[in-house]
């Protein structure tokens, strides 16, 4: 174990017998702690073959020995996890996971044939997972899964969930039988109770910990039932398990229920539950335990009262006894009930039913059903659970709440451990009658419950308890004395008199004879005493005899006899006369010294038999010499008072036991009655007569008073001693260092104030110079200070008090309280005070009082001032401070202090945050400050402090004393920090290179952000030793002029360098050469002639900018307009997303509470499989019926039996198929048509044709591993490709259905919403709001968004209001109410728009149809335009109706209908006229004419509209949460992926591996064509396959965007996009990448998954039935009957096929479907 670990948790062993002492002052055994590293214990387990002890803990698991010595130990957590994600965990995935605790549920024991072999440990971390561990050393892990799969979810992932386990055999195979309650995350669906294999076998695919194909107790909805485990145990070939839940059957109450299982049967046939009753409303179980009571199986319950209805307990608990062969009768009873007699009883009342919502019934089999299957059978109604409780009667009740129990049995007694929730083990003895007595209580842990799992050792003497300690429980020998062995009236243990030890009765040598021992419940049960012992107390100088009685002693034989015991002294032998013992006391000097201050000693004396001792007590020895010496100021009286028989020699000065003493003179004690006795009768001083004040150097005369000072006839000498009269020597000069001290003393000592060469404190006596009355005026500073005080004032002076006391409340400054300082305090001579706030601008004295004398006054006078700040200048400056600020003010001197500071203060947002930040990010502020300089009365100099770049500035100010200002005070102006400019090299391409410099000119040094923090004059540039005059400073560029002469370098170098500083910052912007060449190589000729030539040429550039900045103004002012409308949109598009969500998502809440159930309306699986396999095509073959003549029907299906015959025979399937593809004109659409036929086929054999698709895709590998194997499955060319399609679609159906069908209906309804919400051109199909570029309507179209009609039946129906857009066409009007009245319907079950019309009522008798084409509608040339609400002025808020449409009128308006994915194209024509609604559709854009001679004009008026194309981006943000739900419910990890996926990618992995294709890119891709290209490509953009909606053209455009998005994050190349790429793939850009990362985590998941039991996908697939097989085998039979010879001749040409006569049973076929001659 590390020795660095911390030390979490003890866990003690402390040898306590069960029975504690009753009397109060018994002193238990300290306990022995063993440390463990770890937290929270949750199990304990015991090896009962080893004794060793498994503690189960929070994150830890412990192995120790039977005394508790720590062997080994092993982490087991923390880990990653979130109850809510399946493991593996990847952080990617399941973003909430977080490092989780991992608390330990399960803690069993594995055994073969008794023999222990592991250590079985589950906990809460990955849903709950087990693993193996070595039994010898726990941090050694046997057995652990990596990747589990959903049936080895074992243990409850919520540490307050129960979980419990038990261990059977089975057939010489282990099982675990597991209870577990409800979880409410995690995956569902996991039984309450399970049975788990241990190890693999080999004729099984199951893990180890798996249930699949072991029983399990299926339950209907388990939150309802809400199972609360306490315990399982197996007993004659049963298992137990007891646990509380809801009676759902009944009142709903929460009950307890002791289920049963035969520990054989492996598919929960014999399961039956009977509740449990305890009396006085007990009802919910906290502990549980099989023990024996009077011989007999008993299960020991520790119940709770419940809260009300639900399964919380409070704290009043009892303990009920249920006798299991009662137990098992009930259970018996309620199987018989339910097998032989339905459930009821004699007089037809429910006794027993079926539970947990099981479809099954208590049936009526024979009587003797349940003595033939005593374990249930297949034929047998199960789970059973009895309606009859069965009662018991508290034993004993207990308040708080019983957390565990356990029992012991001694002599036949049971004895029961009761633990409570305060850490506290009751011992409670079980009489007869079933009553309980609680004799004893041991606190074990006040911090913590008692944990249920209190375990016996294997001797049944110590009991674990699993807090943090080991009791024992009836370890007789820890009592060391005979009180503390029968005080406890403990049933195992008496005391064995001449053994001195507390044993069990047979443990005792002597037990059967009387006295020996000593039982608590027998007549005698005291304890051996000794009595009547005399004397009792002795005198140390003399040695007697002492006796005493001893009640009940023993009889001893004749050689065997007592002795005395004296302390440590050896034994002397005792008389023994009767029940009367005599011993002799030991000799003076053998008696151990009286303690030091005592004058006695106590010595035990102990009556013995041999080494043991039987009884004894204590006897005391006085000394009264030792009375005398502890009492040395009055030893005589000390003596004669003393309790002892002590008297005193006066003469002798000797205190002795005798009545006599050597020189006569003798005082007795007061207790005798002889004279003289008593104190009053010694002679002594008590009192000092004069003045007791004694100065040092000065004889002084004493007098003192006493009494019987006659007795001594001898003259007395006085001797000094502060014990016996009490003066008082004192010097003046000691401690009195000044004028004011000396003063202070008090006048009876005489001491003054001596005013000579060497002043000082003196006697009155002693001063010969004379004295002083007054001392000297004290001084105070400073004499200023601020209003806000704060400052340190110090007075100095004398008579300044003689303690802190004396002044604490006596300083005033100007008549403001001062408070003084004490730990600045010196006695009498200086105060230190802090000044206090002042409201106004006083003056006045200090005043000083001490105590309760005069005031003192100083001569100076101290003013309050105001200082003020009136201006600052500048007022900004960089972070890197510096900045000189000048700051301007009056009476800046106040105060005590020459420093004045300007701070200021900054969070950095990567600390903590102190109480002065006001921002809600985590920071930490810290206050950073400059000292002020120069400072006067009226002025000062200050320096900007440095300010860290990321840190956020919160204040600045002044600071002088207590004095703050901040800056936006003055003036109401701030000083505002700024980024630090930055100056640049003044050689960039070349660093440290020299620049040459023509003197007479500037140098100008480039920079950035030069101006927002300097102003011109805070810069000084210096070059070398001499200053370069700054001339101009703009936000970019600095100019300084250098002096006419180079200057010198400042360093060893030969070049000055250019130096700037700025505040606190320096550059170093290199070395400055200068160019001392002072005459022109040119000629002045030529000179003047280059001059000429320049101004020529300038002019001619003038001329060509002045024609062109003409021709120019207009474009440029069209290109700013272009850069205006640009600017605006990038600024409104994050708005408008924002907006357009938030109202998307108020529209879709209603949606939600439509979606889940009937709500979708999702097609049934016959019609989402007709439009998967026969996409587009109406009448397909699955909605046909065979239309054949009815004398030909039966001898055509006989012949299409015999075809399915066939097509189940694997050879002529393939060989079929391959004759097919081999035929030029057997086209794709007729593969693909096979291909589906061949599905309606075979659907009814899943299995056979997955195997015959395998086959074919096998054969289609070889052809492209030989070309290109990337390209295949990339198109559907072959019929094993439509298949696979087909596969995919009835395998995932149910995966559409339970998982990714809401999240993608969702996506279509928000898309549909969107798309209606702008205007829809319905000729072009183009839409506003769209994520297609091609179907975007680019041109601004004017319509008023906020229409709403009122649409109505009739006059009595509630109006129900539409919005819709004045825009709109009628049609379109009509389609949108028919939305909004239909809303949640299906789309087929709504009536059609072109079967309506229209009608606007306006009052009561005005109505008009609205058309899209009448009379009314506009011509302009060659177009006509369809009529909108516009054309007709339909207000806001009008009334409209739909109603049915005359016959007569029925097609007028279907040419304008859009019907699924059929807009109106451009070549539409009707009388000559082309339809138009909102743009033209063929025509460009109309350029102006004064513009058209221009091509690049041209594509200007054509580029405005692209501004547009920022809808799409809004649509994008809008959707983009739909889009994120559906990729995700595809890809998500939190399940297992759906069953076929895993077994196809499984196939393909195995292909690869068999043909040697090692690149995984190829396998990605042969993933991505098979199921995301070939399924959810076709479902995303089709979602009419799955739910019964209408798709118009303009969804259509959109989800083929994100259809595309789709395949680009399938594919492993990587998406780089630029200028040229398609704008749909600019719009996710950003996003692929991330779906890249789900796909290539899915994939990889998949790839490291264990394979699963696939027989589990195949049995859920047969029961996709009821395809019209006819109607395909007869499509399928036009093919062969169209290449018939071509398939004869293949089936006559292959061997195997000859053998089968597959040729011959053709040509049945044949014959009998259409009456073919053939050769038969």
């Amino acid at each position: 174990m590390p020795a660095a670990a911390p030390l979490l948790l003890l866990l003690a062993i402390l040898w306590w017998p069960l029975v504690l002492p009753l009397a109060p002052g018994h002193l238990q055994s300290p306990p022995t702690f063993i440390t463990l590293n770890g937290s929270r214990l949750n199990h304990l387990l015991l090896d009962t073959h080893s004794g060793h002890v498994y503690v189960g803990a929070v994150n830890v698991l412990y192995h120790l020995s039977p005394d508790l010595q720590l062997l080994s130990w092993g982490k087991t957590g923390p880990k990653l996890d979130s109850p809510d994600c399946l493991p593996p965990i990847d952080p990617t995935d399941c973003t909430q996971a977080e490092t989780t605790d991992n608390t330990n549920k399960l803690l069993l024991l594995e055994e073969v044939k008794e023999k222990p072999v592991s250590l079985i440990v589950c906990g809460t971390v990955l849903q709950g997972i087990c693993e193996k561990r070595s039994l010898e050393n726990v941090s050694q892990v046997l057995y652990k899964t990596d990747n589990p799969v959903d049936t080895q979810y074992v243990a409850a992932n919520d540490p307050r969930v129960s979980t419990v386990g038990v261990v059977v055999e089975q057939k010489d195979v282990m099982l675990m039988l597991v209870g577990r309650g409800y979880t409410s995350k995690g995956p569902g669906g996991i039984p309450p109770i399970t049975m788990r294999r241990l190890t693999p076998v080999a004729r099984h695919s199951a893990p180890a910990f798996s249930h699949e194909e072991l029983g399990k107790l299926v339950v209907g909805s388990y939150s309802e039932y809400n199972n609360h485990f306490v315990k399982a145990f197996p007993h004659n070939h049963y298992v137990y398990f007891v646990f509380s839940r809801r009676d759902v059957w009944g009142k709903r109450e929460y009950r307890t229920y002791v289920s049963r299982l035969c520990a054989g049967d492996p598919n929960f046939y014999s399961y039956v539950e009977v509740p449990l009753f305890c009396g006085g409303g007990y009802n919910l179980a906290q502990a549980a335990v099989l023990g024996y009571h009077r011989d007999q199986p008993t299960l020991f319950v520790a119940m709770a009262m419940g809260q009300a209805s639900t399964p919380t307990p409070t704290d009043r608990s009892a303990l009920c006894v249920y006798k299991v062969e009662e137990l098992d009768k009930a259970l018996h009873g309620a199987q018989l009930l339910c097998y032989t007699q339905e459930g009821k009883d004699a007089n037809n009342m429910e006794k027993a039913y079926i539970e947990y919502e099981v479809s099954s019934n208590c049936l009526k089999l024979p009587q003797d059903s349940l003595i033939k299957y005593p374990c249930g059978g297949e034929h047998t109604p199960s789970p059973i659970a009895s309606a009859i409780a069965l009662e018991a009667t508290p034993t004993f009740t207990w308040n708080p709440l019983i957390t565990a129990v356990t029992t012991a049995t001694e002599v036949g007694h049971t004895i029961v451990l009761l633990g409570d929730k305060n850490g506290r083990l009751h011992k409670v003895f079980l009489h007869a009658n079933g009553t309980g007595t609680k004799y004893d209580t041991v606190e074990v842990d006040a911090e913590s419950p008692i944990n249920a799992d209190l375990l016996l050792d294997s001797t049944k003497q110590n009991v674990y308890v699993l807090t943090e300690r080991k009791l024992h429980i009836a370890q007789c020998e820890k009592h060391l004395d005979c009180h503390s062995c029968l005080s406890n009236r403990d049933p195992y243990c008496g005391w064995c008199l001449l053994e001195g030890r507390c044993t069990r009765k047979m443990d005792c040598t002597r037990h059967a004879q009387p006295h020996h021992w000593i039982w608590s419940y027998s007549r005698e049960r005291q304890c051996v005493s000794i009595e009547s012992l005399q004397p009792s107390i002795l005198s140390r100088e003399e040695q007697t005899q002492v006796s005493f009685t001893v009640l009940q002693l023993p009889v001893l034989s004749k050689d065997e006899s007592l002795s005395c015991a004296f302390g440590s002294l050896a034994a002397q032998p005792a008389v023994v006369m009767e029940n009367r013992i005599t011993c002799q006391s030991p000799a003076p000097e053998q008696l151990p010294p009286s303690p030091p201050g005592n004058d006695h000693v106590s010595v035990r004396m102990a009556l013995k038999f041999g080494d043991v001792i039987i009884s004894h007590t204590n006897i005391t020895f006085y000394d009264c010499k030792a009375v005398g010496r502890l009492n040395a100021t009055s030893p005589c009286m000390a003596c004669v008072s003393s309790m002892w028989p002590c008297h005193w020699c006066v003469k002798d000065e000797l205190c002795t036991h005798d009545k006599s003493c050597p020189r006569q003179h003798i005082i007795y004690n007061s207790r005798v009655s002889s004279m003289p006795r008593g104190p009053d009768s010694c002679p002594c001083v008590w009192a000092l007569q004069s003045f007791p004040l004694v100065p040092v150097g000065f004889d002084t005369e004493l007098s003192l008073q006493g009494k019987n000072l006659d007795i001594f006839e001898v003259m007395l000498i006085c001797r000094l001693s502060s014990h016996l009269i009490h003066l008082q020597l004192y010097d003046c000069s000691v401690g009195q260092s000044d004028c004011s001290q000396c003063r202070a003393v008090a006048a009876n000592y005489g001491c003054v104030w001596c005013a000579d060469e060497t002043p000082g404190c003196v006697y009155n006596q002693s001063c010969t110079s004379g004295t002083t009355d007054t001392c000297p005026a004290p001084v105070v500073e400073p004499l200023t200070g601020p209003l806000e005080g704060g400052i340190l004032l110090t007075i100095q002076g004398s008579n300044l008090g003689q303690s802190f006391q004396d002044i604490q409340a006596g300083v005033t400054v100007a008549g403001v309280t001062c408070t003084p300082l004490p730990e600045a305090y010196r006695i009498s001579t200086s105060i230190v005070c802090e000044l206090q706030a002042c409201a106004n601008v006083i003056a006045g004295p200090v005043v000083v009082t001490v105590g309760g004398s005069e005031k003192g006054e100083s001569q100076q006078t101290f003013s309050y001032q105001n200082p003020q700040l009136s201006r600052i200048v500048p007022e900004k400056g960089p972070l890197a401070g510096g900045t000189m600020l000048t700051v301007h003010g009056s009476q800046l001197l106040t105060g005590q202090r020459t420093e004045q500071r300007m701070p200021i203060e900054n969070c950095s947002p990567e600390r903590k945050c102190s109480r002065r930040c006001s921002s809600a990010v985590v920071s930490f502020c810290l206050q950073i400050q400059e000292l002020c300089t120069n400072v006067t009365s009226e002025r000062m100099i200050c320096k900007s402090p440095l300010v860290e770049p990321k840190s956020r500035i919160v204040r600045v100010w002044f600071e002088m004393d207590n004095v703050h200002i901040d800056f936006p005070s003055i003036k109401n102006k701030t000083f505002t920090y700024h980024p630090n400019p930055d100056l640049f090299q003044l050689n960039s391409e070349s660093r440290g290179t020299p620049i040459r410099f023509k003197p007479g000119g500037v140098l100008a040094v480039e920079g950035k952000g030069l101006t927002l923090a300097m102003r011109k004059e805070e810069v000084v540039a210096r070059l070398g030793d001499k200053e370069c005059d700054v001339k101009t400073l703009d936000n970019t560029h600095l100019y300084c002029e250098p002096p006419e002469e180079q200057p010198l370098a400042l360093d060893d170098s030969d070049l000055p360098t250019l130096k700037v500083l700025m505040g606190s910052l320096a550059f170093d912007l290199g070395p400055v050469e200068y160019d001392n060449d002072s005459h022109s190589s040119v000629p002045l000729a030529a000179q003047i002639g280059l001059a000429a030539g320049a101004a020529v040429v300038v002019l001619i550039v003038l001329v060509i900018i002045l024609m062109y900045r003409r021709k120019s103004k207009q474009a440029l002012r069209d290109y700013k307009k272009v850069l205006v409308q640009l600017e605006t949109l990038e600024i409104n598009v994050g708005d408008q997303c924002r907006k357009e969500f938030t109202d998307l998502m108020t529209e879709m809440m209603d949606l939600s509470s439509d979606v889940g159930g009937p709500g979708i309306p999702f097609l049934d699986y016959r019609t989402y499989a007709e439009r998967v396999f026969f996409p587009g095509q109406k009448g397909a073959p699955l909605s046909q019926n065979l239309d054949l003549p009815d004398s030909r029907r039966q001898t055509v299906e006989q012949g299409l039996g015999q075809l399915n015959n066939l097509l189940n025979n694997r050879l002529f399937l393939i060989r079929f198929i391959h004759t097919l593809e081999a035929q030029q004109s057997f086209s794709q659409r007729d593969r693909g048509y096979v291909a589906s036929l061949l599905t309606m086929a075979l659907h009814d054999k899943l299995e056979y044709f997955t195997d015959v698709m395998k086959t074919l895709l096998g054969d289609l590998m070889e052809q492209y591993v030989a070309k290109n194997p990337k390209l295949m499955l990339r198109r559907t060319e072959t019929v094993v490709e439509k298949m696979l399609t087909n596969w995919m679609s009835i395998c995932l159906y149910s995966f559409l259905k339970e998982v990714a069908g809401e999240p993608l209906y969702k996506l279509y309804r928000a898309i549909k919403y969107q798309v209606d919400k702008g205007p829809v051109d319905v000729v072009t199909g183009k839409a506003k709001r769209t994520l297609n570029d091609s179907h975007l309507l680019r041109e601004d179209i004017d319509y008023c968004s906020t229409l709403t009609v009122l649409v109505k039946s009739g006059v009595e129906v509630q109006p129900c209001p539409v919005k819709v857009l004045d825009s709109d066409t009628i049609t379109q009007v009509k389609d949108k109410i028919l939305d909004q009245i239909y809303k949640g319907a299906p789309y087929s079950q709504r009536p059609a728009a072109d079967s309506l019309d229209l009608e606007w009522r306006s009052g009561q008798a005005g109505h008009l149809t609205l058309s899209d084409d009448d009379v009314t509608a506009i011509v302009q040339g060659r177009w006509k335009r369809i009529n909108t609400l516009q054309h007709y002025k339909v207000p806001d808020g009008a009334t409209v109706a739909l109603i049915p449409r005359s016959q007569s009128s029925l097609g007028v308006n279907q040419f304008y209908q859009t019907g699924e994915k059929t807009p109106m194209l451009e070549g539409e024509e009707e009388e000559g006229l082309r339809l138009w609604h909102l743009v033209k559709p063929s025509e460009d854009p109309e350029i102006p004419k004064h513009r058209k001679s221009s091509m690049r004009e041209r594509e200007r008026a054509k580029a405005i509209p692209e501004i547009y194309l920022t809808r799409l981006l809004s649509m994008k943000g809008t959707l983009q949460k739909f889009v994120d739900d559906v990729f995700v419910a595809i890809l998500s990890r939190k399940r297992p992926p759906p069953i076929a996926v895993r077994f196809f990618f499984d196939f393909l992995d195995d292909m690869a591996e068999k043909h040697g294709i090692d690149d995984p890119e190829t396998v990605h891709i042969w993933k991505t064509n098979s199921l995301p290209l070939r399924f959810w490509v076709n479902i995303l953009k089709n979602p009419q396959f799955v739910f019964d909606v209408q798709v118009t053209d303009s969804v259509d455009a959109v989800l083929s965007v994100i259809a595309q998005t789709f395949i680009d994050s399938c594919t492993t190349s990587e998406h780089k996009v630029g200028r040229d790429s398609p704008v749909n793939k600019l719009l996710y850009a950003r996003e692929i990448p991330r779906y890249k990362q789900l796909v290539e985590r899915y994939y990889s998941d998949i790839h490291n998954a264990v394979s699963g039991c696939y027989q589990e996908m195949n049995s859920t697939l047969t029961e996709l039935s009821g395809m019209n097989s006819l109607v395909a085998l007869h499509e399928l039979y036009k093919y062969i009957n169209k290449y018939y010879d071509q398939i004869i001749m293949s089936l006559e040409e292959d061997a195997a096929g000859q053998k089968m006569q597959l040729a011959y049973r053709l040509q049945q076929v044949a014959a009998l479907v259409e009456n073919k001659v053939t050769d038969l």
